[in-house]
């Protein structure tokens, strides 16, 4: 056999020395170890990097796997180094018959290809964009190729040094913003997004890489008695190039400091070659007010504006609204801060009053008054359509207007998005989310609110991500630890990813109501009665109460019970929450979260018939065609009174309505809920449960 080729003699020698088989072994327990990671990373809360890591193990040892068989062999004495080839060893093999030869060689190929397309899929793996296409929607909201007109305000410093200067320099950064986001042709990064790189050590490529823009404006300002200066600088992103600089000094009033203000957003302009209309002009020209401190009280005030959906919050905002239109009567802008505090009082069931209602009505009619097209106006108008009369179509007329003055305001597109989730248009809310987003990078609720839009949509991966990114920039937001136990249930029935998120947030002592009453959910899913009767005791003043739903904590107790197998014990849970819902439905009889929980309340009780009535008139006072998300929650809790009072097939036809639409019900969730066990069994329950989301 000296005439056999190298090559067969060289294959020959890798299969005496079992290198093929430990290439086949390696290449498909790698692929396996690559799968499962898609289940241990996130049950374990490891970090996104952790799946590149790994993969790129796996890939760097596959050579080193291959030395190691060539050189080593195992033995029932232990591991040693391999022994030449007997005489004649190699040329049995290279005759032997191909069906003897192939089979290892083949199986070494196959499961090095699957090693090698795992390790590619890993590798290649997005990062917070997520799954399912979201990639390009993540790189678009980080900016990933920023247009030549985007542009990142850093916040300015205090060139006077003294803390009572640092409001000022905070406020004249904020109107900067507020003048920019007025020019429809520049893409200009919200404050909420810039605010983190106050006093940072990045520089400005790398701040403008993270923002996703391509120039940067830096600036100082002081401030002595009466007097003020700004200087300030436009940077190039990727040369570091000063575009354009200027210094401003003068008097300190409100006029010259707007003046300053208009002078610097058209320089900027002029220098990214971005043109202005004449709207612009006339909007970036116009004096709220000469009264130095009103304007100063205003700004404290629009500081209580940022997003929190706390009472104190707003209340406190719209007491220094009053301040100053008290010192100045024709401040048009202050009212329409208050008219927005108004209706965020009201939407957030704070405040539900007749006269609270008036108020935002009549306070943004008066700011549109005073300054006829202002745009905070228009968009104090839309929150009053869209949270207090549910009216979609007028109030995103008015966010319209409002965004024709603003257009690059991130916080009105933001509220564009609301208005369209609630309208039902889920999708088109996914894109206005998405560019609030891009013009807030770094602002947490607006990630959020792409995950909670994705969540309704049923893409859970991609809402995973987008919490996670939510959570990365905000991580005391508490919001997104209840988001990202309930997507782990969704997505998996991960009922133990769940309760580490859960527990995240107990641990670092970051509160949120809706916690707690996730917290007995979770345990009711888990069928953990006890424990779910246990994180009851935690409710705010006896109850859960958010905008979706109203439970005294009995209800929640009477369910448990009920689980338990205790109906003595269930009884008089369902009829102390009875006790006290139905005087809340006497006072308010048009409240629909209230005939919804005292329909459950009936339906444990056993009043079947006064159980449905209620909660089907908890659905006639919200369907899903007035407002498509609170609407899905009456019809959800419809659909469980019917299962509670035997009406299997008007409990199914409510969940098949709502698997057929964007919703807060997800198949793992009919999978795992006690609620649903009076219909398993049923084929068209059965059915549901083998969709796949």
């Amino acid at each position: 056999m000296t005439d056999t080729p190298g090559y067969q003699r060289f294959f020959a020698e890798l299969k005496r020395r079992r290198v093929f088989r430990v290439m086949a072994v390696y290449g498909i327990v790698g692929f396996v170890v690559i799968q499962v990671m898609d289940l241990v990373v996130p049950a374990l809360l490891l970090p996104e990097w952790t799946y590149r890591f790994v993969g790129l193990l796996l890939l760097l040892g596959l050579p080193v796997a291959i030395v190691l068989a060539w050189a080593f062999e195992m033995t029932p004495g232990g591991v040693r180094r391999t022994e030449k080839a007997q005489p004649g060893e190699i040329s049995q093999i290279v005759v032997a018959p191909a069906s003897s030869r192939w089979p290892v060689g083949l199986a070494a190929a196959g499961g090095t290809a699957l090693l090698l397309i795992g390790g590619w899929l890993v590798l290649g793996r997005p990062g917070p964009g997520g799954a399912g296409g979201t990639d390009a929607d993540a790189d678009a909201a980080a900016g990933s190729n920023p247009s030549e007109a985007s542009i990142a305000v850093l916040p300015f410093s205090n060139l006077s040094g003294d803390e009572e200067t640092q409001p000022f320099v905070e406020g004249i950064h904020d109107d900067l913003l507020t003048q920019l986001s007025k020019i429809g042709a520049l893409t200009v990064i919200s404050r909420t997004s810039v605010l983190e790189y106050r006093n940072t050590t990045k520089n400005v490529k790398d701040i403008a890489g993270e923002l996703g823009v391509a120039t940067v404006l830096e600036g100082g300002v002081q401030r002595a008695g009466d007097r003020y200066r700004i200087n300030v600088q436009l940077i190039d992103a990727d040369t570091d190039a000063h575009l354009w600089a200027d210094q401003y000094s003068g008097e300190l009033t409100v006029a010259n400091i707007f003046d300053v203000q208009t002078r610097i957003a058209m320089s900027i302009a002029a220098a990214l070659e971005s043109n202005l209309t004449v709207g612009e002009r006339e909007h970036l020209e116009r004096l709220p007010t000469e009264d130095l401190e009103a304007y100063e009280i205003y700004q404290a005030a629009r500081e209580k504006s940022a997003w929190s959906g706390e009472e104190s919050g707003f209340l406190a905002g719209d007491r220094l609204a009053s301040q100053a239109i008290e010192r100045d009567s024709s401040f048009a802008e202050a009212y329409a801060l208050r008219a927005v505090f108004a209706s965020l009082l009201y939407w957030f069931h704070y405040d539900r009053s007749d006269s609270i209602a008036a108020a935002a009505r009549d306070l943004s009619a008066r700011a549109l008054e005073l300054a006829p097209g202002l745009p905070e106006g228009h968009w104090a108008r839309g929150h009053y359509f869209y949270r207090i009369h549910l009216d979609y179509d007028r109030s995103l007329e008015e966010v319209e207007l409002a965004l024709r003055g603003r257009p690059g305001e991130a916080n009105y597109h933001g509220l564009a998005g609301h208005i369209l989730r609630r309208k039902g248009d889920t999708r088109g809310a996914l894109e206005r989310y998405l560019r609030m987003a891009e013009l807030a990078p770094r602002a947490a609720d607006a990630a959020n609110n792409v995950a909670e839009t994705y969540g309704l949509l049923r893409e859970y991966d991609a809402s995973a991500q987008w919490n996670l990114r939510a959570n990365a920039l905000q991580p005391e937001l508490a919001y997104t630890y209840n988001e990202l136990a309930i997507g782990r249930i969704h997505a998996a029935g991960d009922t133990a990813g769940a309760r580490s998120w859960l527990a995240q947030a107990v641990e670092l002592d970051v509160y949120n109501h809706e916690r707690h009453m996730n917290l007995a959910q979770l345990e009711m899913i888990a069928r953990n009665p006890e424990a779910a009767v246990q994180a009851t005791e935690s409710w705010e003043d006896g109850a859960y109460n958010n905008q979706y739903q109203y439970w005294p904590a009995a209800l929640a107790v009477g369910l448990a019970r009920r689980l338990a197998g205790d109906s003595a014990a269930a009884r008089l849970a369902f009829d102390s929450a009875r006790e006290t819902l139905e005087p809340l439905v006497v006072a308010d009889p048009t409240e629909p979260r209230y005939r919804s929980a005292l329909g459950i309340a009936l339906a444990g009780l056993g009043r079947a018939e006064d159980a449905i009535s209620e909660g089907e008139e908890g659905v006639r006072l919200m369907p899903p065609e007035r407002e498509a998300w609170r609407g899905t929650w009456r019809v959800y809790e419809l659909a469980r009174i019917y299962s509670m009072t035997g009406q299997t097939e008007r409990a199914i036809d409510r969940l098949e309505f709502l698997l057929s639409m964007p919703s807060d019900v997800s198949v793992w969730t009919l999978r795992l809920n006690p609620a649903w066990d009076p219909l398993r069994g049923d084929p068209r329950f059965d059915a549901l449960l083998e969709r796949v989301d």
